[in-house]
């Protein structure tokens, strides 16, 4: 027997869901791997880049303080010159121009001040100022003053300047020598090179920021200053992501200046994203490559599953023949070889029931399939019915053994059709007897009612009989039958080796008697008065009287059953 379908997308199939849950459960641990590496690489990047950051601002303020320290060192050498203080003894400011013009080559600065004990400006190699103003950075020289030296980030044109001050000594101050050095886009650039972080100079005022240096290429020249914490924070500079931090350098009461170090989010991403497009192309692959392992176990194991379905399918029509062909040696081949059996034992059990619902009913032979089988049996109320032919032994004298047999077989067909038809019990034949009952081994509530419209079909099949025998010119005889309702035993009687399903007990006894009695009256079929009572609003009866029958001390109503 084959068993082939095409394979088709239909969710309602074992094949199909198979395939959906191994892909569907694929996709999902991919789908959580990329879930986990997406979060996990964030969040360790922003945990790097907010380092980076720390450490930028560290280096970036030792550069200032190494570069302020080394200034300050050059500076009060130069401050203690003895040439140079010869030039300021000259008062003569072109003279001390060029002279602090050399000093701050030497040294190289970018930048040079000779500030007066009383804070004029004497000599600005910027010409920021004016000879004889007020020098701007006044705080500088007062701390000085205090400390011997002083230094501070100040703006200058708007370009940030690291200042530093110390005084020209003559043993006592004669003036203050103020050196300082740019830093611009240039020192940024330079450290941008060291840390690879980008970094600007901003001076604050009124919750505003005001560029002065930059690595940035594009960077707006004033811009609201954003929400900002020590760990770090995220802002948007010509429609890219950084992830910033905001130090301040210097401070006083008219602003401050800031640093703002930042790292590019999406640059800083770059890898990640290299690495999310190779899992992308690993995790196609791999989808890919399950599918079609998947579909191929979807086929393995679904085709058994399919032809086993098909067999039990076949089995629950009837079809007790059926064997699956499944060549693996696996539990589902185990499984198709179990079920071979079973279909063969279904077979054999299926042979017994047809083998012996030819000898018993076949609700007798279903009760004794269904259950184990012991001798005994059960007090039930039934209706028994007897049959018998009228003259039957004169007849067959007259017939040779072939013909009558042939006789026989074609009656007892008919009259066996008819009983099972009304739901009874062949109980037995007897030559030409049948013995038959209603409401046992099944419980029948209305088996006197079946029973008297089985002996009505039974008289007007055999009726009907009578043209075809009469036809082959065989002999017509009468059937007697009589009936009667009470309580019996039934069940297997017999013994051990071998017994027949049968009923015993006064009411089998009665009916036998009934339908003897027939004779007497002339009638077909003959009920007593307890079937009587059960059937009186379904038949038309007639009474016949009160009879006593062998067996009984007590007479009995009998009845004639018209129609």
């Amino acid at each position: 027997m084959k068993l082939k379908k095409r394979f088709t997308l239909n969710f309602s199939r074992f094949r199909t869901r198979l395939l959906f849950y191994i892909i569907g459960l694929l996709l999902l641990t991919l789908s959580s791997v990329f879930g986990v590496v997406n979060h996990v690489f964030r969040e360790n990047t922003e945990d790097a880049i907010r380092h980076e950051l720390l450490v930028t601002e560290r280096i970036f303020s030792r550069l200032l303080q190494e570069r302020s320290l080394q200034l300050t060192q050059q500076a009060s050498a130069l401050a203690s010159d003895f040439a140079f203080k010869r030039v300021m003894a000259t008062f003569d400011n072109a003279t001390i121009s060029s002279a602090l013009t050399n000093l701050r080559k030497r040294v190289k600065a970018d930048t040079a001040f000779l500030v007066a004990t009383n804070y004029n400006v004497m000599v600005d190699s910027l010409r920021f100022q004016n000879t004889n103003d007020v020098f701007f950075a006044t705080d500088l020289i007062k701390q000085a003053e205090n400390k011997g030296h002083a230094s501070q980030l100040v703006l200058i044109n708007q370009t940030p300047y690291q200042l530093i001050v110390v005084p020209v000594l003559a043993p006592e101050p004669i003036a203050w020598l103020c050196l300082g050095f740019a830093v611009d886009n240039a020192v940024l650039a330079q450290l941008k090179q060291l840390t690879q972080v980008e970094i600007s100079l901003l001076s604050e005022q009124n919750q505003t920021l005001q560029l002065h240096a930059s690595t940035l290429p594009e960077f707006s020249k004033t811009l609201s200053l954003p929400e900002t914490n020590e760990a770090g924070f995220f802002w948007r500079q010509s429609e890219e992501l950084f992830l910033s931090r905001l130090v301040t350098l210097e401070q006083n009461p008219n602003g401050k200046l800031v640093a703002l170090i930042e790292r590019s989010w999406q640059k800083a991403l770059e890898n990640f994203y290299r690495l999310q497009w190779l899992l992308l192309v690993i995790a196609l692959i791999s989808v890919g490559l399950v599918s079609l392992a998947a579909l191929f176990l979807a086929k393995t194991v679904s085709k058994p599953v399919q032809v086993l379905a098909e067999g039990v399918q076949a089995i629950g029509q009837g079809d007790y023949g059926v064997q699956v062909q499944i060549k693996s040696q696996d539990e589902i081949g185990k499984l198709g070889v179990a079920f071979n059996q079973m279909g063969v034992q279904l077979l054999e059990k299926e042979k017994i029931r047809t083998l012996l619902g030819k000898v018993v009913s076949p609700a007798v032979a279903n009760e004794l399939l269904s259950r184990d089988v012991m001798l005994g049996g059960e007090t039930r109320e039934i209706t028994a019915l007897f049959s018998d032919l009228e003259n039957f032994t004169g007849i067959s004298e007259t017939m040779n053994a072939q013909d009558l047999v042939a006789l026989l077989n074609d009656y007892l067909t008919h009259m066996s059709f008819e009983i099972s038809e009304h739901a009874g019990v062949l109980d037995k034949f007897i030559g030409d007897a049948i013995v038959a009952f209603w409401g046992a081994p099944v419980d029948d509530d209305l088996h006197a009612r079946h029973a008297v419209s089985c002996a009505l079909a039974m008289q007007a099949k055999l009726k009907t009989l009578y043209t075809e025998w009469q036809k082959q010119g065989l002999p017509l005889f009468k059937m007697r039958i009589g009936i009667n309702t009470g309580y019996a035993v039934v069940g297997n009687v017999g013994s051990i080796d071998r017994l027949d399903y049968t009923m015993i007990g006064d009411t089998v006894n009665l009916a036998a008697r009934l339908e003897g009695e027939n004779k007497n009256h002339g009638t077909e079929i003959l009920i007593s008065e307890f079937t009587y009572q059960k059937v009186k609003d379904v038949f038309a009866c007639r009474k016949l009287g009160s009879v006593k029958v062998k067996g009984k001390q007590q007479a009995i109503v009998i009845y004639e059953v018209l129609y």
